[in-house]
């Protein structure tokens, strides 16, 4: 028995509190929002409230837009997850009670929901029918929505899922994972363009792993907070896909969202498959940790330290000290 999640998700968050700066912020201020987003989350649950209200009052001073937008932010950062910086932090300030921080995200959060599919756009300024939606920035806009008590909202973003789920031609072996509103399922991409917009589980290459996990994971969650029973059952469906999934993925990063999908499917069903996941990915994260608490990825490093540390602990709350 050892407390090895616990103790790893710890060592996280005190590297993230050597990263901070005097005046209050975190990392690169050049990259701003980029190195702070998931940061007052993370701290938060290792119990450092007080470091990560300073954050949150940094970006308070120096980060909160006039239109509820977050920065500075970097050139990379206005992709088309532009909004996914922003669900993170809103998370992390309503948790924290932070509220003016997180309404006004919220507000300008909203701005970006398609009210018709129930999607949220995949663009912080394009509002068309030919506008991208996709799950990962769906699913995470969806999870803010949750935490700021925007029900319905959430509840569209359910109801997308189930559509997307409908249109899918082969699954689990395959996931395609953007629609537009006119043009419904993208199924034709560039080589380039195939990680966005494709996920095949048995493929032993990098690939966004974290769509079904982050689909699983809105849906639980979602199911927790209405207690509609086919959320749950929708969860399970899209996270059946981690199962069949090549050894790969399971050693990538890309698998924490996957671990918590895992850890929140077993506290809701006490299933022996999802607990066997969660700690599967929990034991890699532990491996993988750098002597120094990070997990590094190079300019990534705090970006990715932030958010295994938070998953980490959902793992733990879950399988606490297997």
């Amino acid at each position: 028995m050892t407390d090895r999640y616990r103790t790893a998700r710890d060592r996280g968050g005190n590297y993230l509190l050597s990263q901070m700066r005097a005046d209050g912020g975190l990392g690169n201020l050049e990259r701003g929002i980029a190195d702070y987003y998931k940061a007052p989350l993370a701290l938060l649950v290792c119990g450092h409230s007080c470091a990560a209200g300073r954050i949150l009052n940094w970006v308070r001073q120096f980060g909160l837009l006039p239109n509820g937008d977050f920065g500075p932010r970097p050139a990379f950062a206005h992709g088309y997850y532009h909004t996914y910086y922003n669900a993170w932090l809103i998370m992390g300030a309503q948790r924290q009670g932070q509220f003016d921080l997180s309404q006004r995200g919220t507000d300008f959060l909203l701005t970006t929901w398609d009210s018709d599919s129930g999607a949220f756009f995949s663009s912080a300024t394009e509002r068309s029918p030919q506008t991208l939606q996709d799950v990962w920035i769906t699913c995470g806009a969806g999870l803010a929505a949750l935490y700021a008590g925007q029900l319905a909202e959430a509840a569209g973003v359910g109801r997308w899922l189930i559509r997307l789920r409908e249109l899918q031609p082969d699954f689990p072996d395959r996931l395609y994972t953007v629609c537009s509103p006119v043009g419904g399922l993208c199924t034709a991409f560039s080589p380039a363009e195939r990680a966005r917009y494709e996920f095949v589980p048995a493929e032993p290459t990098n690939q966004y792993f974290f769509q079904p996990g982050i689909a699983a994971g809105f849906l639980a969650q979602l199911y927790k907070a209405t207690g509609e029973s086919a959320w749950l059952a929708l969860a399970e469906e899209y996270l059946e896909q981690a199962t069949i999934a090549d050894d790969h993925h399971f050693t990538t990063y890309q698998s924490g969202k996957v671990g918590w999908a895992g850890a929140v499917l077993y506290t809701l069903t006490r299933k022996p498959a999802w607990r066997t996941l969660a700690a599967r990915v929990g034991d890699w994260l532990v491996t993988m940790q750098a002597a120094n608490g990070s997990w590094e990825a190079g300019e990534n490093t705090i970006d990715f330290t932030s958010e295994m540390t938070i998953w980490l602990d959902e793992i733990d709350q879950a399988l606490g000290s297997l």
